[in-house]
């Protein structure tokens, strides 16, 4: 077992039905990974329906919490203190992996990482630039990366290589997961000495290749992703999913959501509190 890096699943008890099949894509496109495996959510645990290859050990937000609803940052930094690895690969519940993965990739980055302290993290892109922009991605097999500059997302949720330290650094205890992504790279726009840490962004290969259809992850508004592409793998694949549980929704529908339809599914007191921490994120 390699233990300088740990791979680390972000999800919630909400979510529980994504877990199988995101478990079942790594252990059939990655079944020698050679890092532990861990799961951040609330309260539930993850029992695998099949035989993995790897073992998943569940990470549930402290006893200090009790059944207290707490923010996704501070869930998710008891869940990073609790990892021993200097290093973390961070993905999303909803990004699965679609093809075969090679190691040594994640070797060759954490070497360069290694050799230079200042270096936060590597965001993998490779998959959205091939799928959106098929004339910038050139297909090569050699890792290619970029530095992001201040006008960039230092802290965007693409699949990403993070320095453990750096990433709980950046957190604030009061932000969900959106607000730390939004807000986080606002601050690093806006706060440059504050947020020296270089951060690079691999244009290609993908690396982790993860469905990414029409711009859209699998999951979009909490429902899957209604595109032939996306049912054909799971299918094609074996893996099963239930679609009953969340439903369908089409990038049409997605894209009819306007933003009063979603500020309706908050109370009163929820609207003040969240613009009160959209001000305390401004620092």
């Amino acid at each position: 077992m390699n233990n300088r890096l740990s791979f680390l699943m972000s999800s919630c008890d909400a979510y529980e039905d994504l877990w199988h099949p995101f478990f079942d894509c790594i252990n059939k496109f990655w079944q020698d990974i050679p890092y532990p495996v861990y799961l951040s959510t609330e309260h539930k645990q993850f029992v695998p329906r099949q035989e993995l290859a790897f073992s998943v050990k569940t990470l549930n937000q402290l006893d200090k919490y009790g059944d207290k609803a707490i923010s996704w940052s501070r869930r998710f930094a008891d869940a990073l203190n609790r990892i021993e690895s200097e290093y973390v690969f961070l993905v999303l519940d909803d990004f699965f992996c679609c093809d075969q993965v090679e190691t040594s990739y994640f070797e060759e980055i954490l070497d360069i990482m290694d050799k230079d302290a200042s270096i936060a993290s590597f965001q993998f892109n490779g998959t959205r630039i091939r799928n959106l922009k098929p004339s910038e991605y050139n297909g090569a097999k050699a890792l290619e990366y970029k530095l992001i500059h201040r006008g960039g997302w230092k802290t965007h949720f693409v699949p990403t290589i993070w320095r453990k330290s750096v990433l709980l650094k950046w957190l604030r205890p009061w932000e969900s997961i959106w607000g730390f992504e939004g807000y986080g790279s606002a601050r690093a726009r806006r706060w440059p000495s504050r947020y020296t840490e270089k951060v690079y962004i691999v244009s290609s290969p993908p690396i982790y290749d993860y469905l990414w259809i029409k711009d859209c992850s699998a999951v979009i508004n909490g429902k899957w992703l209604n595109e032939p592409e996306l049912i054909e793998f799971f299918a094609n694949n074996e893996i099963a999913v239930d679609y009953g549980y969340r439903g369908k929704m089409t990038r049409q529908e997605y894209e009819a959501v306007s933003m009063s339809d979603v500020l309706k599914r908050y109370t009163f007191r929820q609207k003040v509190v969240k613009a009160f921490n959209f001000m305390r994120s401004y620092f």
